[in-house]
């Protein structure tokens, strides 16, 4: 993956895009009219590579396949079936699909010109702080205790559904001695 990665504006677009819904390249081209055919492919491209989209669908139009491109959800969840069997390179691209798809999914919600982003539950937070193993297991357990049991809610009265992504990068360097 390039330095830019999926910083480059054109690539935080189509994410944003498709943060709304599956898209066909046709309609990414229509909705980006700005951005040269060639161009838009080769960042659909890496977007695909990195993980962060995939191919939802593909149909005949006029003798030629058409791809129906979306946010892959697993990706962006965080679904990783076995992260300790990642590569660094592989750790790189989920997380950049994981954060990828919060942003394109903060941009769709501030599209919508919430009212009141903050009573509605808009919140980010970054922290950085000192932790040994044992505190570090602990809050990672803490997490999934407040977490878990919220994911299988379901809709009623009053509730409206949000996205909590939470991520925990260590900083290069060995621990303190």
């Amino acid at each position: 993956m390039s330095d830019v990665g999926v910083l480059h504006p054109v690539r935080i677009r189509v994410a944003q895009i498709l943060a709304l819904g599956p898209h066909t390249g046709t309609q990414l081209r229509q909705a980006l009219p700005d951005v040269p055919y060639s161009s838009l492919y080769r960042h659909v491209r890496w977007l695909l590579e990195a993980g962060v989209v995939r191919v939802a669908g593909e149909r005949k139009v006029r003798g030629a396949v058409e791809h129906t491109y979306e946010l892959d959800e697993n990706a962006v969840q965080g679904a990783v079936p076995d992260p300790a069997a990642l590569s660094a390179d592989d750790h790189e691209r989920a997380v950049t699909a994981f954060v990828t798809g919060l942003m394109a999914q903060a941009h769709a919600y501030l599209e919508s010109e919430p009212e009141d982003p903050v009573t509605q539950g808009l919140t980010y937070v970054s922290a950085h702080v000192w932790v040994d193993d044992e505190e570090l297991a602990r809050l990672r357990a803490r997490l999934r205790e407040l977490i878990d049991p919220l994911v299988h809610t379901t809709p009623g009265p009053g509730r409206r559904q949000i996205t909590l992504g939470v991520v925990a990068i260590p900083q290069p360097g060995e621990p303190q001695p």
